[in-house]
Order: structure tokens, then C-alpha cells, then sequence
């Protein structure tokens, strides 16, 4: 009675299971990143890394965005209209065009309408022009609240950086507001 029907070939285990070892291996090298990324719990936060800032390269330069200025009609007399929706300020980096050191403080101001209130789960930041969400390897780090968020000694490699930043209130108003970061060598 023969139990194997194939014949035994010595080293044929090895290699039928190189190809299934490499595939696990390619699985796996985006989870790897991912948690290089993350860092420990006491690590600083990454906020850019160097593939994603690369990857963006590629995209394309970070345009420069123009400060918004608009003029509207002053009302006569009585007060103004409150606010449809929330806004937003980044107070750190700050959005004049110079360059920054990493790492460096991130700092994001929220104001609710009048009629609504901020929901701070509902903060998202977005890098680049493909918006790769990088919230959750903030969250860790960060000091969210209804008013805004603070991230401390952000990690952000060199270049220039196209950053959206995303808040909702309760009545699902989103507001969204673009930054670009630039990022020079520590001295």
C-alpha cells in the first residue's frame, strides 16, 4: 500500500516554499512601515515619513497657496451674520512661508459656528496631494479637544509639504484648510 503518491525529491519542500515565504514577506513589508511609522509609545511622532515625503516628490512641487483675501460688503449697521461653519487656523507652523526645523510643534485652532459645536473625533489631517491620511499616528501623541489639537516634536523629514486639515461640528458642516510646510535641516 502506497500512502504518497508522489515521489520523494529531496529539496523540492524548500523550493515550492520559497515563492509563498516571498509573498508573506511582501505582505508584510507595508504592516512593517506602518509600524516603523507609528514608532513606540515614547517616541516622537511621525507626522511625514521619508517614503511618503518621496512618493510626493514625485507628485509634484507643493504649489504656493495664496493668502486668501476677500473683500465683502460691510453690513450698514448691526452686527455680522454668525458663521455657517467651523473654521479653522493653524497657529503653529506658522503660515508665512518660513521655513521650520523638525521637529516641530503642530498647533490647529477650531471655531465652531454659532449654532454648533466642534466634534473632535472628526479631525483629520491629510498629507499631500494624494491626502494619505496620517490622523491616526497623530492621535497617540496629540492634545485633541473641541477647541483644537497640539502635537508636540511632530517628525517631518526635509522639503516642502502639503498638509489639509479637517474638522466637522455636529450638523456635519465640514470645514477643511490647507497648509504647505517648509522644512529645513536642524542647525
Amino acid at each position: 500500500m502506497r500512502v504518497n503518491s508522489r515521489p520523494f525529491r529531496p529539496g523540492a519542500g524548500l523550493a515550492a516554499q520559497v515563492p509563498a515565504l516571498v509573498l508573506a514577506g511582501c505582505c508584510l513589508l507595508p504592516l512593517a512601515a506602518l509600524a516603523q511609522a507609528a514608532g513606540a509609545p515614547g517616541a516622537p511622532p511621525v507626522l511625514i515619513t521619508e517614503a511618503e515625503a518621496r512618493r510626493e516628490a514625485v507628485a509634484g512641487p507643493a504649489p504656493v497657496l495664496p493668502t486668501p483675501s476677500r473683500s465683502l460688503p460691510v453690513p450698514a449697521s448691526g452686527p455680522l451674520p454668525p458663521r455657517q461653519a467651523p473654521g479653522i487656523e493653524v497657529l503653529a507652523p506658522a503660515a508665512d512661508g518660513r521655513a521650520v526645523a523638525s521637529p516641530l510643534r503642530l498647533q490647529v485652532a477650531f471655531f465652531p459656528p454659532a449654532d454648533a459645536r466642534i466634534v473632535p473625533g472628526s479631525f483629520r489631517i491629510l498629507y499631500g496631494l494624494l491626502k494619505l491620511d496620517v490622523t491616526e499616528r497623530l492621535q497617540r501623541h496629540a492634545r485633541l479637544s473641541e477647541s483644537g489639537v497640539v502635537v508636540e516634536q511632530a517628525q517631518v523629514p526635509q522639503g516642502t509639504h502639503r498638509l489639509f486639515v479637517l474638522v466637522a461640528d455636529d450638523k456635519g458642516r465640514v470645514a477643511e484648510q490647507a497648509v504647505v510646510i517648509r522644512v529645513v535641516a536642524p542647525r
